[in-house]
């Protein structure tokens, strides 16, 4: 039981790491593109988006890939 329970955080930890990353490299670089609205917005609305987007970074990472594509 405690295996699975580690295994669990273990997976969990990942997820928001490799959120954390995105987020920082997409509030950087890409949420532009997504949205051309956001080109002007400083940086206290891109800290209030850090938080959900480390959370639904999976989301966004394929409409990134979306508008990338048009």
């Amino acid at each position: 039981m405690e295996s699975t329970i580690s295994i669990l955080l273990s997976i969990i930890g990942i997820y928001l790491l490799l959120g954390v990353l995105f987020s920082i490299f997409f509030l950087w670089k890409g949420i532009s593109k997504v949205d051309p609205g956001t080109d002007e917005s400083g940086f206290f609305f891109k800290l209030l988006l850090f938080p959900g987007m480390c959370f639904f970074w999976f989301l966004f990472f394929t409409k990134w890939l979306k508008s990338n594509k048009q």
